[in-house]
């Protein structure tokens, strides 16, 4: 019996070692810190032109904005006092913001002025996404989906109904997708001439739909409900495996890497196209409406009671070994040449301060890679150019007295 019971001991010491040892190679530097908003009024939706300027829109007219990643944000009043559902930009200058009963608001100015539009419905309004060609479509109660040709001037109604329609994505000059409750998913292949129903195999609410390109894209509601598509939406299964909570909003910031938001605080990230789910602690333990990445290390989510959190963190660092390397060391980037993803190993012979980041040929910061304290080690990360043109990079590290480049050809 005590053979048993120490062989029992054992057994289990080492299962736990081992687990230990997995989540320590595979851990992803993580930090949601809360940011001040100045409210307490619900927020529903975020966007991000790039890591500084973003914007935020939530109940009661609120609207804020930030020029500095959130450090402080402003808000934009005397707008309107009707909540605010969500917002969305075309590019740089031309963004659209809809709300309660019908009520659409278009900037051509980066976002510094907003003037409201005529949408031709009372209605109200829940979301927005932006197609290519001047193509925007919008949403929400009682079945109404609107589009417009001429990037936001100009709406015509597409459709009424019964259905609250809670998301939508747009892709190209004339596809789009709608999400909404009952598992209602409601796509178009014309422009939004029209737009016909798509079976997503569930009756749960969706609340969140991301599409990455014209086939592929993610859907996510109540019932810790995740959809998966590969054809456009011929076809929804589910991928929430690890989700344990309704999901009310997701971005992903290149194919394999994501995160969802939703009730009782819940963030949840994949690095394997949604294959499988992490959670991760986001400190809050209220409802989250929406979340946005403008690059893979960074981003932000925003919920009721006027809740921002924000994201920062090295996303797919893989620590390789704990043995102790006798000197600093930045190998070649492999593949190389590459498209779009590559990965670059370095030893840290000494614990402390590490920067890795990516420069054009210009010198123009496009990337930061590492920005952390990290253990001594040797260490993997991969880059996506998430749309860079194709080109000579170089990459630097520093750490103490160490610095060193390398030079790398993304060849599309």
């Amino acid at each position: 019996m005590k053979t048993n019971n120490l062989k029992s001991l054992f057994t289990n010491v080492m299962f736990v070692m081992v687990t230990l040892a997995l989540i320590g190679r595979f851990a992803i530097a993580q930090t949601w810190v809360q940011q001040t908003s100045g409210t307490a009024n619900p927020l529903n939706a975020v966007y991000f032109l790039d890591v500084q300027k973003g914007f935020i829109v939530g109940d009661v007219g609120t609207f804020l904005y930030t020029l500095n990643g959130g450090q402080t944000w402003l808000p934009i009043n005397g707008i309107t006092s009707e909540d605010l559902h969500d917002v969305a930009f075309q590019s740089a200058s031309n963004g659209i913001i809809v709300g309660d009963n019908g009520r659409i608001y278009r900037s051509v100015n980066g976002g510094t002025v907003w003037v409201q539009v005529a949408s031709g419905t009372t209605n109200n309004l829940e979301t927005v996404s932006f197609g290519d060609g001047g193509m925007v479509y919008a949403a929400g109660r009682d079945g109404i989906i609107l589009r417009s040709i001429n990037s936001g001037v100009s709406w015509s109604i597409v459709a009424t109904g019964t259905t609250r329609y809670r998301s939508s994505s747009a892709k190209g000059t004339t596809k789009a997708w709608i999400v909404g409750e009952g598992g209602v998913i409601t796509a178009s292949i014309n422009g939004g001439v029209s737009f016909s129903a798509q079976t997503s195999n569930t009756t749960s609410d969706l609340h969140g739909i991301f599409m990455m390109n014209d086939l592929t894209g993610y859907a996510g509601g109540q019932n810790s409900t995740i959809l998966f598509t590969n054809n456009g939406g011929t076809s929804w299964t589910s991928r929430n495996s690890g989700i344990n909570q309704g999901i009310h909003g997701i971005h992903f910031s290149n194919t394999n890497t994501g995160w969802a938001v939703g009730n009782a605080g819940a963030v949840y990230i994949t690095l394997n196209a949604g294959i499988s789910w992490a959670a991760e602690n986001s400190g809050l333990t209220t409802e989250l409406n929406d979340t946005y990445f403008p690059d893979i290390n960074r981003g932000w989510a925003v919920g009721v009671n006027g809740k921002i959190i924000y994201r920062a963190g090295t996303i797919g660092i893989i620590k390789l070994s704990d043995i102790t390397p006798d000197k600093f060391y930045l190998s070649q980037n492999y593949p190389n040449p590459f498209n779009p993803t590559t990965s670059i190993k370095f030893d840290i012979a000494v614990s402390g301060f590490v920067s890795l980041k990516v420069y054009d040929i210009a010198g123009k910061q496009v990337a930061d890679l590492v920005n952390e304290n990290l253990q001594r080690g040797t260490y993997n990360v991969d880059w996506q150019t998430n749309g860079l043109s194709s080109g000579v990079y170089f990459y630097r590290i520093e750490t103490g007295s160490f610095v060193d480049s390398k030079k790398m050809i993304l060849s599309k």
